[in-house]
């Protein structure tokens, strides 16, 4: 069983990473096959959180997103969203995105970002992720199975957007990196195999078996094609 386990009534949730070191490293690797476009096009997402802050009034304490940000922001995370953002009028996007940002309650942000279309949770995790003051976590398919969690299996409600949330919070807080770092490891680690490659050695008799051959498990998280090496060593 894995470090640092956190439950919830339905699903158990494990983070794969036990230092600092390991989470910065897997960021790094987050970087290093990626295109130096794919990189300016997340930087330019990234930088749009200063044009929402300029946005804080009274009225609108978080800011707000522009429709144009919105649909660049929304390329980012998959080619089609645009397309659907653009069906919404500038005075929606800049009121919804303005009043998700100045609640205070997790969950009632998420829903109040869905009334725009195109956007469903984890489109709205991602806003949250980049743009609210809060420290939000995205909803990405392959950060949560590096945490243990099948997206196919799981229901994106409530309490469970509540408890991950937490969750992230927590482990960012822990190991004293941002929620972009974390995000970036928790994607890669998934990404790469790993993730996979841990699931697999959580049965005994193949962990036994590996270190029967002078394998080392522990090494796994340090081999950037850990899949690979399992599926040798067996």
């Amino acid at each position: 069983m894995l470090k640092h386990e956190v439950s919830t009534p339905k699903i158990l949730m494990k983070f794969p990473f036990t230092s600092q070191k390991e989470i910065l490293d897997w960021e790094a690797r987050y970087f290093e096959n990626q295109s130096k476009k794919r990189q300016c096009k997340e930087q330019a997402v990234i930088d749009i959180e200063k044009a929402v802050k300029t946005r804080q009034t009274p009225d609108t304490p978080g800011g707000y997103l522009c429709c144009d940000e919105l649909c660049k922001m929304g390329y980012w995370k998959h080619w089609t969203l645009p397309g659907k953002i653009k069906n919404n009028t500038q005075g929606v996007i800049e009121d919804v995105t303005g009043e998700a940002f100045s609640l205070d309650d997790d969950w009632k942000k998420i829903k109040k970002l869905k009334k725009i279309e195109g956007v469903r949770e984890s489109v709205a995790s991602v806003i949250l992720h980049l743009y609210d003051e809060g420290d939000y976590p995205i909803l990405d398919k392959h950060a949560l199975c590096s945490i243990g969690i099948n997206y196919k299996k799981v229901n994106y409600d409530c309490s469970f957007w509540k408890e991950y949330v937490k969750f992230c919070q927590a482990k960012a807080d822990c190991y004293d990196v941002c929620m972009r770092t974390l995000d970036r490891a928790l994607y890669k680690f998934s990404e790469s195999g790993a993730a996979f490659a841990l699931k697999i050695m959580a049965d005994e008799t193949l962990f036994l078996e590996l270190e029967r051959r002078g394998y080392d498990p522990k090494s796994i998280r340090k081999n950037k094609t850990t899949a690979e090496i399992v599926k040798n060593a067996i």
